[in-house]
């Protein structure tokens, strides 16, 4: 993410909160680098998210898809909103 930068202005990050409590080592550290992932997106200014869920990965997919599309929609049509006022 770092390394190949970020094309949008908004970011959407959804975690579920069994995800980091894994055995797996690679996945236990998943918590840790999204939080520094978000923190890192908002020092870059970025309008970004994050939303944690019950459960873990495979919990509720659709349900936390759709959340995703909606908040990404709101941001889209408050970002054209703006750019009326501002003609």
């Amino acid at each position: 993410m770092k390394e190949r930068g970020i094309k949008s202005q908004n970011v959407y990050l959804s975690l579920g909160n069994k995800e980091e409590k894994s055995r797996n080592p690679v996945i236990a550290k998943v918590g840790d680098c999204i939080r520094e992932g978000y923190a890192w997106l908002k020092a870059e200014g970025l309008n970004c998210t994050l939303e944690w869920n019950q459960g873990g990965h495979f919990k509720e997919p659709m349900t936390r898809t759709a959340r995703a599309f909606a908040w990404a929609m709101q941001q889209s049509k408050n970002e054209s909103r703006v750019e009326k006022e501002h003609l």
